[in-house]
């Protein structure tokens, strides 16, 4: 086994004494192999290659209508290797040769049914390559069966593909008209809590509302300082008047009513004049005396008459100051309840205000949260309708594509019956003979070694430093 290790050794000087010595018997016996691979190819019964080919192509129709957003065809897979590896196993799975064997009703040279090995032996599926192309090949002794094999392959091909692609439309069609009701229904639940949520909080645009409350808070707010500083201004101005009045608004109010009514204003006045009556009188007469009783008697009269009118007006005793008022005095009481009232019409009307403002501050502090509710809704119908938009687009799309798949595989070249033979099987014998003449070549070599060696004895242990060739002890 010298020589082999020094092949592994990569010793050159002695494998090149090796070589020479076997060169002779080696030459001869690799150009006897040849010469006999030469004859048997010479013997052998002329074959014929059938060839074809098969385009694989995108459906522009499709892409120029705008039904189809994404590129679609057989050439799927989820690898990163070509599909069309994947389509030449689909071509030579057994099922689809075994068709094609009962279609043709193949028969070997015995007469029995051809088997799907020995078609598979003589059948060639490659890519051609930077291509979407497939290239066919099929040798046989008989150019018409060959290209009657590839022809009705690649018909077997284009049936079971257009098959299953209709079997797949017709499984997605049956889900997609299952789904179409259910989410239509999502659609219309959808819509109703929308419509149901602005019907409730009153919403039609939340944002536009949103700033508009702003506005009329900022507003009711300038509204409320500016009630605050009149207040101020009249409870200042009823102040001032109560001080110069010395009288309470109610007291004010009485005599304000007294000062008015005609009937007390004229028991007053037969009043005083009975009063000047007995002044004058109280000169001339004593008190006993029937006229001043007389006269006393009209003053009690009058007062009492006076008490009981003045309680049906006002409905309480007032003092005889207030019944009846000086013009200027009379001004300052109005003015005096006139500014009363309005401090009270005021005290209302902020009331009001605040209590507007508080149902803004309410209603503004509800937004966020309103807005988000909104926001859902409105995001559960816009997904909902997409959905819904989606699976209306993929029916559209499969209504189309029913038979899309006729459009993807197109024969550029059918299988025509060659006139001339086929050099392949020539070539495989002359290869095969070059190989085996090779190897026959080798094996003598070796053997003339092991031989010089093992049984002559002849000394081969080779020191690479000497840069001598091998010698005899």
């Amino acid at each position: 086994m010298n020589f082999i290790r020094n092949i592994i050794d990569l010793n050159i000087q002695y494998l090149f004494a090796a070589t020479r010595r076997g060169m002779v018997p080696a030459t001869t016996a690799f150009l006897l192999t040849v010469l006999g691979a030469g004859v048997v190819s010479t013997m052998l019964k002329p074959t014929y290659l059938a060839e074809s080919k098969l385009l694989f192509k995108q459906d522009r129709a499709v892409s120029l209508t705008g039904l189809n957003k994404e590129e679609t065809g057989p050439l799927q897979t989820i690898s990163y290797a070509n599909p069309l590896n994947s389509e030449i196993e689909l071509i030579t799975s057994k099922p689809l040769l075994q068709k094609t064997i009962n279609t043709l009703q193949l028969k070997d040279d015995e007469g029995n049914p051809l088997k799907i090995e020995d078609l598979l032996e003589d059948l060639q599926v490659n890519v051609v390559f930077s291509t979407d192309v497939l290239s066919f090949a099929y040798l046989d002794e008989d150019p018409i069966k060959a290209a009657n094999i590839l022809n009705t392959l690649m018909e077997m091909y284009r049936a079971e593909k257009l098959e299953s692609s209709q079997l797949d439309t017709a499984a997605a069609g049956e889900f997609l008209d299952e789904q179409l009701p259910i989410n239509a229904e999502k659609v219309r639940e959808a819509e109703f809590a929308l419509r149901t949520f602005r019907e409730t909080y009153n919403v039609v645009d939340l944002s536009l509302e949103a700033t508009t409350a702003v506005k009329f808070l900022g507003d009711l707010r300038k509204q409320e300082s500016e009630v605050l500083a009149t207040l101020r201004e009249k409870e200042a101005v009823g102040s001032t008047l109560g001080n110069e009045l010395q009288l309470s608004v109610s007291d004010a109010l009485k005599a304000n009513s007294l000062s008015q009514s005609k009937q007390i204003q004229g028991i007053l006045d037969d009043l005083h004049k009975v009063r000047r009556e007995i002044a004058s009188r109280q000169v001339e007469f004593t008190e006993e005396s029937p006229i001043l009783s007389d006269l006393r008697a009209q003053e009690s009269s009058l007062n009492s008459l006076l008490d009981e009118r003045v309680e049906n007006v006002v409905g309480v005793d007032v003092s005889e100051g207030l019944l009846q008022l000086g013009k200027t005095r009379e001004k300052l009481i109005e003015q005096y309840v006139d500014n009363d009232i309005k401090t009270k019409a005021l005290y209302e009307f902020l009331a009001s205000v605040r209590e507007s403002i508080q149902q803004y501050e309410e209603q503004i502090s509800i937004f966020p949260e309103l807005e988000q509710r909104q926001r859902d809704l409105e995001r559960n119908l816009t997904v909902a309708q997409d959905t819904y938009q989606d699976l209306l687009n993929k029916r559209q799309e499969l209504k189309v594509t029913e038979n899309q798949i006729t459009n993807f595989l197109q024969i550029i070249e059918p299988a025509i019956p060659p006139e001339k033979p086929s050099s392949q099987a020539t070539v495989k014998v002359m290869v095969m003979g070059v190989i085996g003449g090779f190897a026959l070549a080798l094996a003598i070599i070796v053997a003339i070694d092991f031989f010089t060696v093992d049984v002559k004895g002849i000394n081969k242990v080779y020191d690479p430093d000497s840069y001598n060739l091998p010698s005899e002890l």
